[in-house]
């Protein structure tokens, strides 16, 4: 008897000490109108689904996240920032046409996700990136002071958020304000062409106390990435302009002597590389740099791929070809243009860098009119947006050889070249063979020197 009560009392013990298992998961739903989005996409923190949407716009499903803190929400073309906690229920309205206007939460985080939706439409107020990022240094520093005020003061006075929530948000503000300082130098040279500009050496005093190696921070803040990867990118900048230094290359030095090899290395490098590794004289030695790095198993046969396909894209290498729907009708084909040097503009109708650089296309268009060479504009817009495309070519009066791409992102020229991001410039010799996979924009006055170089 007394054997079977120790045996009883142990089991109780047993099953009383246990932790309790909480869910991990959070119940989201969604309500969309005028919808044309055939999923809802959620990514952030090593997690990423797609959501179907109805026919009547409504989406719904349970997410298993590993961490709380902020991820992205995509409808569409159109993208948000949310905040995800675990074992929560949460919904969200909206109107596809008014996207950022009409967001509407309820639930458990719901005061959080509605003071993220406001203080986006409170970032929409603000002056415009060009007239900001222009200015002198010390009216810039006076006008993001402003801003950093204005977010702090929208965070004070929304009601009901967290603790945590506060002490995250307050984190990513500071991170934001320090990306503002970071990028003031290369976006100011951008508007203003002003090569020879340089901050006072007074200017990066507020972050000489930043920690730019925080390995944990780095983990759970994507705000903090990004601004690890505009400070490192910066500073790449600032040693690209001397000699025997490269802009990726110098990137992956700094990284690699100020971070130790793990996520935090791994993602930076990975990341950058994503965009950043070109089919130039830097390709091998940046490629080099990131396998000694210690790359983890999931990123290197990315970068690996990449690499692999740059490596026929150096200069002297046949270019991959097109054939594409000419605006003035039938078709134009790479090789239909063989005799003339060709400057490839890959764009779209709904990118905004895209259109801020048709008027620099223009002028040098005109500049070099009577000249050996073609203007090549290949659209990557959908389908469904061709009468847009056609549209915009009419009422901006565009020069050159307009075409709309077969398969938008999917098409082969897009895909033999690698292009993730536009707009994208190539150059082509009269050949047809690659002079530059990567040419300098129309806005970059480095453009007329290699056009200069050019034997018409």
């Amino acid at each position: 008897m007394m054997k079977n009560l120790a045996i009883l009392l142990v089991t109780i013990a047993l099953f009383s000490c246990k932790e309790e298992i909480k869910p991990t998961y959070v119940v989201f739903e969604g309500n969309v109108e005028n919808n044309s989005a055939e999923t809802a996409m959620i990514f952030g923190n090593d997690f990423e689904i797609k959501i179907p949407i109805s026919d009547t716009g409504t989406f719904s499903d349970t997410l298993d996240i590993d961490i709380d803190g902020f991820y992205t929400l995509r409808i569409g073309r159109e993208s948000t920032s949310i905040y995800l906690i675990k074992n929560s229920n949460f919904a969200v309205k909206l109107d596809a046409k008014e996207f950022d206007e009409t967001l509407l939460y309820s639930g458990d985080v719901a005061s959080e996700n509605n003071y993220l939706a406001a203080k986006y439409l409170l970032s929409e107020k603000e002056m415009s990136f060009s007239d900001v990022f222009k200015m002198s240094e010390s009216d810039f520093l006076k006008e993001i002071s402003v801003y950093k005020d204005n977010y702090i003061k929208l965070l004070n006075e929304s009601l009901y958020l967290s603790e945590t929530f506060i002490e995250l948000e307050s984190k990513e503000l500071e991170y934001a304000h320090i990306m503002n300082l970071e990028n003031y130098p290369g976006y100011y040279i951008y508007l203003t062409s002003d090569k020879s500009f340089k901050v006072s050496e007074s200017f990066y005093g507020s972050i000489k106390d930043i920690n730019f190696k925080d390995t944990i921070a780095f983990r759970n803040s994507h705000g903090y990435q990004k601004m690890l990867l505009t400070h490192y990118g910066r500073l790449s900048d600032e040693n690209s302009g001397l000699e025997k230094y490269n802009k990726t290359v110098s990137f992956l030095k700094n990284v690699d002597f100020n971070l130790p090899n793990g996520y935090a290395k791994d993602n930076l490098m990975s990341k950058f590389l994503t965009y950043n590794l070109k089919a130039d004289e830097s390709l091998e030695e940046a490629y080099n740099l990131y396998i000694n790095a210690n790359p983890n198993s999931e990123n290197l046969p990315k970068i690996t791929e990449n690499y692999n396909l740059l490596k026929n894209l150096t200069l002297g290498n046949k270019s991959p070809t097109f054939d594409y729907e000419n605006h003035k009708g039938g078709t134009t084909s790479l090789n239909d243009l063989k005799g003339k040097y060709v400057y490839v503009d890959v764009w779209a109708t709904w990118c905004g860098p895209c259109k801020r650089e048709i008027p620099y296309l223009k002028e040098v268009e005109m500049e070099y009119h009577d000249k050996n060479i073609a203007f090549v504009s290949i659209s990557i817009d959908v389908k469904k947006d061709h009468d847009t495309w056609i549209k915009m070519v009419d009422d901006k009066d565009l020069a050159g050889v307009q075409l709309f791409a077969d398969n938008d992102w999917k098409s082969k020229f897009v895909t033999d070249y690698g292009i993730k991001g536009i707009p994208r410039f190539i150059l082509i010799d009269d050949e047809g063979n690659i002079v530059n996979s990567d040419a300098p924009r129309p806005s970059n006055s480095d453009l007329r020197d290699v056009l200069e170089s050019l034997d018409f």
